[in-house]
């Protein structure tokens, strides 16, 4: 299973962001950016890829100017690319 991450510049937009997609029923996570990324506060919001089409309609929707992009996540959280 791959996951997205979702980075942000700031924290509070991190955390504001996971809170939007709980509140819209989509599970999500607050992890440490993978260091892969190279990008952020050094926080970002973990989901499932099956759930990116939505992330990324509501990322554009919010227009949080801190967001630093989307990146897939392998399994063995040792692979990052950009999306």
């Amino acid at each position: 299973m791959e996951y997205v991450i979702i980075a942000f510049r700031s924290r509070t937009h991190t955390i504001k962001f996971a809170e939007e997609l709980r509140r819209r029923g989509i599970p999500s996570e607050i992890v440490n950016t993978p260091r892969q990324a190279y990008v952020g506060c050094g926080l970002s919001v973990k989901i499932n890829g099956r759930y990116f089409p939505f992330a990324k309609r509501l990322a554009n929707a919010l227009h949080f100017d801190s967001f630093a992009g989307f990146f897939v996540l392998s399994d063995n959280g040792r692979t990052v690319k950009s999306l």
